[in-house]
């Protein structure tokens, strides 16, 4: 089925807008009564706008995760709130789920290991390494996957380096894999953009590396799925490497 490009314009105003409900939301952080919702609501903004923009063509964009955002196809009972549709739902995105997660592993085995050089070399700590996990590190994990990863992953990966590689005509292979260049720098650029908009440190720009891998995976597996899985995994990553050596 035939989807509608959005252009460059378009696309643009999307991350202006959404740049400035970010900037706005995180502003609030200090505020003690409103201050711990804040990461839920700017997750919902990206969430909320990449479902918005991309349900026209789920697939298309990456964001279908195994058929799980798609519309119901089947004729069977909703269930109460639609609870019998979602476990459909889940079911069917299992298989997929599974080999999504066993993809991003592998890249995570790969990369890992070279990140924990440059983390060391980059950081020069002074004591020895020391296994330290996160308070509630299941807790974290599942917030950094469902908070973290999934809505960056839709709105970044699913909805802006689609949209700008609609309308990107040169196409180049990266480790194998072919994408649109100037689409997969861009948006990497622009995830270290608001990144550093919301907390304007030097080192908030790093993130442009990583946001060069998930749209690798990105574009490599047809969707989002591998890329979210690698984005939560290295979030935990990195918070057991700065707790663990600094």
């Amino acid at each position: 089925m035939a989807h509608a490009r959005a252009s460059l314009r378009q696309i643009l105003w999307v991350y202006a807008l959404v740049c400035v409900a970010v900037f706005g939301v995180t502003r609030l952080e200090p505020l003690a009564v409103v201050g711990q919702y804040v990461h839920l609501v700017v997750a919902a903004i990206f969430l909320l706008t990449s479902i918005r923009l991309t349900r026209h063509a789920p697939a298309h964009y990456g964001v279908a995760l195994g058929g799980l955002l798609e519309p119901a196809t089947d004729e069977g009972p909703q269930g109460p709130l639609g609870l019998f549709d979602l476990g459909r739902a889940i079911r069917k995105a299992l298989p997929s789920a599974m080999v999504e997660l066993g993809v991003a592993a592998g890249i995570g085995a790969v990369v890992f290991p070279l990140y924990a050089v440059g983390f060391y070399w980059w950081n020069q700590p002074t004591g020895h390494f020391s296994l330290t996990f996160p308070p509630s590190v299941t807790s974290f994990a599942i917030a950094q996957f469902i908070v973290v990863a999934l809505p960056e992953e839709a709105f970044f990966r699913g909805y802006l380096q689609t949209g700008l590689s609609d309308l990107a005509k040169k196409r180049a292979r990266v480790l194998g894999v072919q994408l649109a260049p100037v689409a997969w720098m861009l948006q990497a650029a622009l995830f270290a953009g608001i990144h550093f908009m919301v907390e304007p440190h030097p080192a908030r720009l790093a993130v442009f590396f990583p946001a060069l891998l998930f749209g690798w995976a990105r574009a490599w597996r047809g969707g989002i799925g591998a890329a979210l899985a690698l984005h939560a995994m290295s979030n935990l990553y990195s918070e057991i490497l700065a707790r663990s050596w600094l």
